[in-house]
């Protein structure tokens, strides 16, 4: 039995806590020896460890990657969390914390309106240019449209799941988190595979988010969400925490969050990308080349970059953006779906197909 294999007994003994486990280990003076004080407790313990370890293999076979709680790559600030996990899951770049660059949280609700999205993917992107990590929740909405902003640059950056890393949810963030993997970045969970998800879950993931972070920007919320739990847990751990504020709307209730934190901390406020991006990074040496656009004709960056910032767009909406009249913009359009850039969607809509 490995070290890995004996956090990962341990973090499974039934009603024992961290807390618990890090008291066992200590009292019994090692961790094999707490491990056989666990299993004396555990009935049917021949049935239950093998089950036990056949979770762990599989989530090896699967492709994941596994580290515990003594690795050198587990992250320092996660041990210092008051409920760390013991072993965590990952597919995509392994964590490497000797090399790690600026670590930024980008978050906000689900359900955001199209300036807030655009505002996140711009986020995304500022911070990835300037070599930043982006870390996020890899759910919809803005934490999806940061992450697109980051893998637009080409930058690694990490999704931390609710559910385990083998069933990403929701579903339209799975060609997100290929791309993101594709790029040396990784999604992780606390969590294996198979397990049952509950609601609970996806709160729990947010303290992993924010204490992995050097910075947590959130870019909007409603009155409740976890987003402004995010935030609670910044002002708690002592990470430095930002607020969009926008130009207008800020009294409407989809940026109640946000005015709400505002009133309370008015210099988290923040309305520049690129400004907050210099400020958070301190790193004014910036990367103008896009994976993203690699082969793609000068001429139709433009439309490529609104159609990946909404995740797709109307053939009259994209005409009204750049001057040009309908027919033009059709066969734009024409010659980049013959590319395999864009597909054609019924009512007009062209969505992206490379993230």
């Amino acid at each position: 039995m490995d070290r890995l294999e004996a956090w990962w007994i341990l973090a499974g003994v039934p009603g024992w806590g961290v807390k618990k486990v890090q008291h066992m280990v200590r009292q019994a003076g090692s961790l094999e020896l707490a491990v056989e004080l666990a299993l004396d407790h555990i009935p049917n313990t021949d049935h239950w460890l093998c089950e036990r370890l056949e979770v762990l293999r599989s989530e090896k076979i699967r492709g994941s990657w596994v580290i515990a709680w003594d690795s050198a790559d587990y992250p320092q600030r996660w041990r210092e969390l008051p409920d760390p996990p013991l072993v965590v899951f990952g597919r995509g770049g392994a964590f490497k914390m000797a090399n790690s660059n600026c670590h930024v949280a980008v978050v906000g609700t689900r359900n955001c309106t199209a300036e807030a999205r655009h505002v996140a993917f711009k986020l995304g992107k500022a911070l990835a240019q300037r070599r930043a990590i982006v870390v996020s929740g890899l759910a919809r909405g803005i934490d999806a449209a940061a992450l697109r902003g980051a893998c637009y640059v080409g930058c690694r950056s990490l999704g931390i799941l609710g559910t385990g890393v083998g069933s990403v949810q929701p579903q339209s963030s799975i060609p997100i988190s290929k791309r993101m993997m594709e790029l040396g970045g990784a999604i992780i969970s606390e969590r294996p595979s198979g397990m049952p998800v509950h609601g609970w879950h996806f709160a729990a993931r947010n303290r992993l988010v924010v204490s992995l972070s050097d910075a947590v920007v959130v870019v909007q919320s409603p009155s409740k969400g976890g987003a402004l739990i995010s935030a609670q847990f910044a002002l708690d751990f002592g990470v430095t925490c930002w607020v969009y504020r926008p130009e207008s709307g800020l009294n409407t209730l989809c940026w109640a969050g946000n005015r709400r934190l505002l009133n309370e901390f008015p210099t988290m406020g923040w309305q520049s990308t690129e400004k907050l991006a210099d400020c958070i990074t301190g790193d004014k040496r910036i990367t103008n080349s896009f994976v993203a656009e690699q082969g793609l004709p000068l001429a139709f960056r433009s439309t490529w970059r609104h159609i990946m910032e909404t995740r797709g767009a109307q053939l009259d909406t994209l005409a009204m953006l750049s001057g040009m009249d309908s027919a033009s913009m059709r066969k734009q359009l024409h010659t980049m779906e013959l590319g395999g850039w864009v597909r054609r969607m019924p009512g007009g809509w062209f969505v992206p197909l490379k993230i």
